[in-house]
């Protein structure tokens, strides 16, 4: 139960912080199934010691016991990361489209759309453009 909070809490951070924000969406779920998985496998490494049953008591507290609970821990993590992604988009009173979408800052070299207006035809260009042409029998 405490990695389910912690997971959650992990991923709001990673919400909002880490950019761009699929990235933080992916760090948040990989980090809190590795972490889930470490406790499984901590837990697998005691079978067979003299304090085995203590071991399974406190990775219970922590975790679900299990393979299949890792399921509610990346779910928290995940709904984490989207919900603060979301509410800090929402709750600023400037633009935010800088947050989802590429700034216009960049001089159109992200959108491909943007940057083919750059690019001025030359001979070379309409040379290229005949050759495929011929090659494809258009």
């Amino acid at each position: 139960m405490i990695l389910i909070v912690a997971a959650a809490v992990l991923g709001a951070f990673a919400g909002l912080y880490v950019q761009p924000r699929l990235f933080a969406l992916a760090i948040g779920l990989s980090v809190s199934g590795a972490a889930h998985l470490v406790l499984t496998f901590v837990g697998r490494l005691s079978e067979g010691r003299a304090n085995e049953a203590d071991v399974r008591a406190v990775l219970d507290f922590i975790t679900f016991a299990g393979v299949h609970g890792i399921w509610p821990v990346m779910a928290a993590a995940g709904t984490g990361t989207l919900l603060a992604a979301v509410a800090w988009s929402v709750l600023r009173k400037d633009s935010t489209d800088a947050f989802w979408l590429p700034s216009d800052d960049t001089g159109g070299r992200r959108n491909g759309l943007r940057s083919m207006d750059m690019v001025t035809d030359r001979e070379v260009h309409s040379a290229a453009r005949e050759r495929l042409d011929e090659i494809l029998k258009r």
